[in-house]
């Protein structure tokens, strides 16, 4: 006997709803990073590579090997050494492993992205299924919400930019995600101490991180004050340890300039200010206003964390360190092409957690973000697109319409 139209729609709205269901989770994202893994050696395969650092890493780790521990002598091709101990262990092994032939290089970056995008999806499925478990609507509509959250974590498979930040150029930027969000599952799972130093590790390969510390601060005393300067110790201890051997020779030099505050960025890279005169994008005003803006924003967050008095779940740890850094990104001086590594993977979560906008906007957000680092070069267009876009997200996630980290839209 066939099957009536309404027996058939019947059939794919119950498919629809077991799908939904937790056993599903995991298969989901073994999808997901199946797909990933074929597109990434597709890529690599069929995309040419395009030279912009590795070679310079390559001879900033020339220089280490060959005994040299002043920071101020060791450069490559781009210009001196700006990045902690931390990356030159790591670049100094992959030197080693892959002998400095490109396509060995990007197979072990394909490896980084994927288990960047595995731990990440992760983060977001664990959030997920805390979030399941507070759900109080009908079957049919937390069906509705987990395939939502699905579109989301599917999203973070769609950036051109991103795929090629890992496999066609190679930054740093992307391995020192890696070992961050690391530190965010060991947060989410309450093992403070062991995130700490990962969290450390994390900034000896690329200082940005240091963007998520305003909120890292915050949970840690949260989670413990009488143990949130041993924590924060253990950051310390961690970064004394990887540099020892530059600062005991090198101190001023290693500190002055693995940790370049006062860095200089050329107005001809600049992705979100390319709509500025250069002299004012270069200019001491401006950059006091952002620091202030910065720091003003974080100030109005925490305040608001605290008036929310939100438990320490998963997804409010996950919340605060992703708009702590996402608040110094919208206040960044400047971006460049690969710092987009840095908060790419925040996006869709910030987006679906944080915001109430419809699905559409949400993607629509994500497209113009992914519009302009897909411009080259930066144009004032682009800019003030990317501007848009991030203060669309920004507003919501910092004075909120939204509990922090809820994902339902506040009742006053």
């Amino acid at each position: 006997m066939n099957s009536t139209p309404s027996s058939r729609i019947h059939s794919l709205e119950r498919l629809y709803v077991q799908l939904a269901q937790p056993i599903w989770d995991y298969p989901f994202v073994a999808i997901l990073l199946v797909a990933e893994l074929a597109l990434g050696a597709i890529i690599i395969a069929k995309v040419p590579y395009t030279e912009i650092d590795w070679i310079a890493y390559m001879e900033e780790v020339d220089f280490w090997l060959d005994g040299e521990y002043d920071y101020r002598k060791i450069y490559g091709n781009t210009g001196p050494l700006v990045y902690p101990a931390g990356f030159l262990y790591l670049f100094g092994f992959l030197q080693w492993w892959t002998g400095r032939e490109i396509p060995r290089a990007q197979i072990v970056f394909l490896g980084f992205y994927v288990v960047t995008q595995a731990v990440v999806m992760a983060l977001y499925t664990m959030v997920l299924r805390k979030l399941r478990g507070s759900m109080t609507s009908s079957t049919k509509q937390v069906s509705h919400q987990v395939w939502s959250f699905r579109i989301a974590m599917g999203s973070l498979c769609l950036s051109k930019r991103f795929h090629s930040i890992f496999l066609l150029r190679l930054f740093n930027d992307g391995p020192t995600m890696l070992v961050a969000y690391l530190s965010f599952w060991c947060f989410m799972n309450y093992k403070w101490d062991i995130g700490c130093f990962l969290f450390s590790v994390a900034v000896s390969l690329k200082m940005n991180v240091l963007l998520f510390a305003p909120g890292l601060l915050y949970l840690l005393i949260q989670a413990s004050p009488t143990r949130t300067i041993p924590r924060l110790a253990i950051c310390a201890i961690t970064q004394v340890v990887l540099g020892a051997p530059f600062i005991l020779r090198h101190p001023v030099s290693y500190l002055r300039k693995a940790f370049e505050l006062d860095r200089q960025f050329f107005f001809k890279w600049t992705v979100n200010f390319k709509f500025l005169p250069e002299e004012v994008f270069l200019s001491k005003p401006l950059a006091v206003l952002l620091l202030a803006l910065h720091l003003s924003l974080l100030c109005i967050y925490t305040y608001r964390l605290y008036r929310s008095r939100r438990p320490l779940s998963p997804e409010h740890i996950l919340s605060t360190l992703l708009v702590s850094n996402f608040v110094g990104i919208c206040c960044a001086r400047t971006l460049h092409y690969q710092f987009y590594s840095w908060y790419f993977s925040a996006l869709p979560y910030l987006l679906w957690r944080e915001t109430s906008y419809s699905l559409w906007l949400k993607m629509a957000l994500l497209g113009a973000v992914e519009f302009a680092f897909l411009t080259f070069p930066a144009t004032p267009t682009s800019s003030l697109v990317l501007q848009a876009a991030h203060w669309a997200i920004l507003v919501p996630c910092v004075f909120g319409t939204m509990q922090p980290g809820s994902g339902r839209i506040k009742k006053d």
